[in-house]
């Protein structure tokens, strides 16, 4: 039975499915339906030009996603479609059917993560390196960083020790692995790339095997999976499917410029944009538009909808993070009331670490929750271990605290040095800590090999034991800085895995101040016993389907929900700042249009006028990408300042400045501030669009006809100001972008008489 491919669909994405030979480039707006055009063009093309199914290569970047194109197609046309696959499985599979070519002795395998950690442990043995001077898997990032890149390694000129012994490690690495007959997950993009390059004849008959190549999530391609695509679709018959406005993985490799420059590597190119959405309101769109709108590498691109106005954006604004994650939870609590599911609400956030805060007040008002892409707060590796520091400081008859982190950092105390310092407590009948400030009983272990490792061991146990513990946050904080675990994570990891792990500390010390202000004379053990009520019985959660659901911001692409809460939007967090740098702004402004746009009935924004970071409080200016938003999108309402933020050098002996470089305070105080906010209807109307920084400001500072200059927009003519106190707006005529309508609370410290 035929079937109607175009049935249902807009004339933008009957453009897309109906084009057949050629490049073609769907510019895919969100939420406007690019899953549906990408599998109705593959029933288009089996149908018109009668292919068979596996003459199709279709390649996305999840499983997830090519299961569900597979499910769609099948649903079409009833057939199963071999090719619709990810990259690395395509990789593999072009690989398995040219082993011929790879220089095996034996049928390949593929090393898991772990597999390929042990191999490089031996590679580690053979050159006689110790892992204090490298550690592997730092290493292997920056292999795996060459690979991808499809750098020759052999001729790497290094640019540091770390950079030389990388290389010398591959030498011997890549020749295990052909010894062994072994390819990791990279060079199931690599090695296809360079057999394609090297021999034109298999190129020519892989062209030849897939007439037609789709390609989704294009602006997520990295180097090798860009070439792979340019080999393979020399035919010119590609379609690329993807939006520059959503390219937020450059950190990870991804190169928004190879979908940028589509149409110069593919001559004749149709482009098709795809900008009806069919997912979010009107107001959430104008939002996401407003905001994306300023940034220099896009494509001109405006996305609509026919979808009603919808409720004004809400901005939640509150004093600090403990009042943030109050707020949010009283919100979510009273819109579940009113008929919501659980489900139909995220909670989005720019880093981990957030979400330890924001896990509590869900937890205060028993509602369930589950993470998305990552583990909760208190089951993260890096937490646990310093979390069992302070629990053998604590009780010092805990092995298993004192056997987790013996080699954390890593000092050489493996599994057997363990255990001879096991034996020899048995014998003794005393406690494994007892050997450690023994100094008759550590010198009868400590020899040879072990030596160094146990007394590094003692050495560090010994100081600790002596750090008063009637404070946890600065237990927690001498922990950190004797053990130096943030260089043992920041030298363990890839810079941004290493970053977010550091983080995730500074974050236990927040959590250990927050407790030590609540419960004064609670002491490190009361603050564990704290923790480990907090996620007890949290496991159990998980297998409930009627749950908030709590995710980075990176880790919602693709996903849409009916409520969404982005959190932290505040200058320093969103855009995030490493080392007081902004690393590329426009992607963090992509990140943000990328949270809005999840968003399908009502967008709820955070900000806190101060937060704790690092055990410290820092005042952070909004987010400037709030005042790009157009101030017809929010309903205003302000509610921070409802009580007054003593001096940080009155509880922390030194001034604790953020982005705004004014002095801060923590959470004192929290359970009364967000009372205060309740009954200021904070909770049931929305937020505060002006700071206090900007109230000082006087209307009569800016006139119609006065020539300004704004820090983005550059220079302007005011046209007009309107609204009331709480709403203030000003018109701008930009010499460079037209006009612009801004809230003056955000906009006034980027502005200034020209």
């Amino acid at each position: 039975m035929a079937i109607d491919v175009f049935k249902g669909m807009n004339a933008e994405q009957q453009v897309a499915v109906g084009h057949i030979d050629g490049p073609l480039l769907v510019v895919a707006g969100a939420g406007s339906g690019k899953t549906r055009v990408i599998t109705h063009r593959i029933a288009h093309l089996i149908t018109a030009k009668n292919l068979r199914a596996d003459r199709i290569l279709a390649i996305t970047f999840t499983n997830k996603a090519a299961g569900e194109m597979k499910e769609r197609v099948h649903r079409l046309l009833g057939i199963a479609t071999p090719w619709i696959t990810t990259f690395h499985s395509a990789g593999l599979r072009i690989l398995k059917q040219e082993a011929h070519r790879l220089g095996f002795s034996q049928p390949f395998t593929v090393m898991d993560e772990d597999e390929q950690g042990k191999l490089f442990k031996q590679v580690y043995k053979e050159l006689k390196l110790d892992p204090k001077q490298a550690e592997p898997k730092r290493l292997l990032w920056r292999i795996g960083q060459w690979k991808n890149q499809l750098v020759d390694i052999a001729k790497v000129e290094p640019s540091d020790d770390e950079e030389t012994l990388a290389q010398k490690c591959h030498a011997v690495y890549s020749a295990h692995c052909q010894k062994e007959c072994k390819v990791d997950f990279d060079d199931l993009l690599v090695r296809p790339v360079r057999l394609f390059s090297e021999d034109e004849s298999l190129r020519a008959q892989y062209q030849e095997r897939f007439p037609y190549i789709l390609v989704d999530e294009y602006q997520d391609t990295n180097e090798a999976q860009y070439r792979l695509l340019r080999l393979l679709g020399g035919h010119g018959n590609i379609c690329a499917t993807g939006d520059p406005d959503q390219a937020i993985y450059g950190w990870r490799g991804a190169d928004i410029k190879n979908i940028l420059n589509f149409q110069q590597d593919f001559p004749g190119c149709t482009v098709v944009k795809l900008e009806q959405n069919y997912r979010s309101t009107a107001c959430i769109l104008r939002a996401a538009q407003g905001v994306v709108a300023n940034n220099t590498e896009r494509m001109d691109k405006t996305i609509r909808t026919d979808n009603a106005e919808g409720k004004p954006l809400q901005l939640l604004a509150v004093d600090d993070e403990m009042d943030e994650s109050y707020a949010i939870s009283a919100a979510i609590e009273r819109l579940h009331r009113a008929g919501r599911s659980l489900a139909d609400f995220a909670i989005f956030y720019r880093t981990g670490a957030q979400s330890r805060i924001l896990e509590d007040g869900l937890r205060r008002r028993s509602l369930p929750y589950k993470i998305v892409g990552g583990l909760r707060f208190y089951d993260r590796a890096e937490v646990k271990d310093l979390l069992s520091y302070c629990k053998i400081l604590v009780n010092p008859a805990d092995r298993t605290g004192l056997e987790r982190i013996a080699n954390v950092p890593r000092r050489g105390v493996g599994e057997k040095t363990f255990a001879i310092l096991q034996e020899l407590a048995e014998d003794e009948e005393v406690l494994l800590t007892d050997v450690l400030i023994r100094d008759d009983l550590l010198e009868r272990i400590a020899v040879g090999r072990n030596a160094n490792p146990l007394r590094d061991l003692a050495r560090c146990y010994r100081v600790l034991r002596k750090v008063p513990k009637t404070d946890p946050s600065a237990v927690v904080r001498g922990i950190i800085e004797i053990t130096k675990l943030e260089a043992h994570y920041q030298n363990a990891e890839e810079p941004a895995a290493g970053q977010e792990r550091i983080a995730n500390l500074h974050e236990v010390i927040t959590a250990a101040e927050q407790y030590h202000e609540a419960v004064p004379d609670g002491g490190l053990a009361g603050f564990l016993d704290h923790v480990t009520l907090v996620t007890s019985g949290d496991d159990t959660r998980n297998q409930q389907t009627d749950q908030v659901t709590m995710m980075t911001l990176h880790a919602a692409k693709g996903l849409e929900f009916p409520v969404v809460f982005i959190t932290g939007c505040e200058d320093g967090l969103l855009p995030l700042k490493r080392n007081g740098q902004v690393g590329n702004l426009e992607e963090e402004r992509r990140l943000m249009y990328v949270g809005i746009t999840r968003a399908m009935h009502e967008l709820y924004l955070s900000r806190a006028r101060c937060r704790m970071q690092y055990g410290q409080v820092f005042r952070n200016e909004m987010s400037g990408f709030l005042g790009e938003i157009p101030s017809t999108c929010f309903e205003s309402k302000d509610a921070t300042g409802r009580r007054e933020l003593p001096d940080a050098t009155a509880r922390y002996g030194k001034s604790t400045v953020g982005g705004g470089g004014s002095p801060g305070t923590g959470s004192s105080g929290g359970r009364a501030a967000i009372a205060q906010a309740q009954a200021a209807g904070l909770i049931t109307s929305g937020a505060a669009l002006r700071d206090a920084d900007a109230l000082r400001l006087k209307d009569e500072a800016w006139e119609p006809g006065m020539r300004v200059t704004h820090s983005t927009f550059g220079s302007g003519t005011v046209m007009s100001l309107a609204g009331g106190a709480e709403n203030r707006a000003i018109r701008i005529a930009f010499d460079r972008v037209g006009e612009k309508e801004l809230l003056l609370a955000f906009a006034a410290a980027k502005l200034s008489p020209a």
